[in-house]
């Protein structure tokens, strides 16, 4: 039965190598603020993964640069997850198994980007095309973020409805098992999907529902 979580895939936004696209990843998103990300707003996580649990994901603080600043308290009891504690980016206050973790982004009507120790790191461009890359480093890691597909039809389950959706592929994290992640978005609801895809080949994956 699925239950209401947040896991460590919901913040890896910030990350990624290969070749830049036309984007310059540090420069700092334009555009309108998405309701999303606005001070005060919640989300709704669901997914089927065991030892994983999660309190209070809001949007904390938005910065006068705009910057929309996620965060959730965790609890990580899965073997997978446990391994990634010393080298997962946004991790604050760890004790024991439970961790605060602390998100800060863009999230605009030109697209979504993370910010980590003030370096812009694109994910997606609402204008972008399948091909497109965007690259930064974190951790001493190159990391890239390719657009593998672009919906021309509503063909992504949202809920009781369809939508349309980008399908971008994160490569080069360095978490220890982890393959790549592939992220689900929407240019009105922003992230709604976050899938991790592991060494062995299993996956797991997150449903992401604003409450905006």
């Amino acid at each position: 039965m699925k239950t209401t979580k947040s896991i460590l895939f919901f913040g890896l936004l910030a990350l990624t190598s290969c070749n830049l696209s036309n984007v310059n990843p540090d420069k700092a998103l334009g555009g309108d603020p998405l309701a999303l990300a606005e001070e005060g707003n919640t989300f709704r996580v669901y997914t089927a993964l065991e030892g994983v649990g999660i309190s209070d994901v809001k949007v904390a603080d938005v910065s006068a640069d705009g910057v929309s600043t996620t965060t959730l308290n965790i609890n990580v009891t899965n073997e997978k997850l446990l391994q990634w504690r010393d080298s997962f980016p946004y991790l604050n206050n760890v004790n024991g198994n439970s961790a605060e973790l602390t998100l800060p982004g863009r999230v605009t009507t030109e697209g979504i980007q993370s910010v980590h120790k003030g370096d812009n790191f694109t994910l997606i461009k609402f204008d972008a095309k399948v091909g497109d890359k965007y690259q930064g480093k974190i951790n001493g890691k190159t990391v890239v973020r390719e657009v593998m597909s672009k919906s021309t039809e509503d063909d992504y389950a949202y809920g009781f409805f369809d939508i349309k959706v980008y399908r971008i592929e994160e490569r080069g994290l360095g978490l220890p098992g982890l393959q790549k992640i592939n992220y689900y978005v929407n240019h009105r609801f922003g992230i709604v999907g976050i899938e991790a895809v592991f060494e062995d080949g299993s996956t797991e994956k997150v449903s992401v529902f604003s409450d905006n």
